[in-house]
């Protein structure tokens, strides 16, 4: 899973100019809102309530709509990518290709990969490099801050109770709470020697 020091490697990209707005606004909407990569494939500009600061979507793989809070620094690489560098036409998807055209994007797996590569992170054979992953840190995020798992369900957009059940078990602040302490019972020094 994400770790923090890849947060910061991914912020600091960002922040440093090194990315395309258009791959800043998808990368600000997976770390700090969790939603799908293929809800934001499909987000047009209905989806955004500028005045009211929400994103409103029809989630894709449940067709259940979902409102989040559009956070300003979500909004803010949003906007600058659509006043500064996406192509201008009477397309309703947010976000385009950089060829002519300019269809909806659809090739994320392309992004993501190349936002990990200028971020310096995620190269080694076997790394995790989806999309979900920043679902999952969204969550496990959520866990830490002792957010309720209704409410961090909800932000999902889940529609089962146990669909948060996956994200638990990487909460390893609480589950260390949980542990219990070997100092009271014997343990001889052979258990320790290789």
């Amino acid at each position: 899973y994400i770790t923090e020091e890849e947060v910061t490697a991914l912020r600091n990209c960002a922040d440093n100019g090194d990315l395309p707005l258009r791959d800043k606004a998808i990368l600000f909407l997976l770390l700090y809102t969790g939603i799908r990569v293929c809800d934001i494939a499909e987000m047009t500009f209905d989806c955004i309530d500028w005045n009211d600061e929400k994103l409103h979507i029809i989630q894709q793989k449940t067709g259940i709509p979902l409102e989040l809070p559009l956070l300003p620094i979500v909004g803010n690489a949003i906007f600058d990518y659509i006043m500064e560098e996406r192509p201008s036409n009477n397309e309703s998807h947010i976000f385009l290709t950089k060829n002519n055209p300019h269809p909806p994007l659809k090739a994320f797996w392309t992004v993501i990969q190349s936002i990990m590569v200028k971020a310096g992170i995620r190269q080694n054979p076997g790394d995790r490099k989806g999309g979900h992953i920043f679902r999952h840190h969204a969550a496990t995020t959520m866990l830490g801050n002792k957010v309720p798992g209704p409410v961090i369900s909800k932000a999902l957009g889940h529609t089962a109770p146990d669909s948060l059940e996956p994200y638990l078990h990487a909460d390893f602040i609480h589950l260390k709470e949980c542990a219990i302490s070997i100092e009271e019972y014997p343990v001889s020094k052979e258990v320790f020697v290789l």
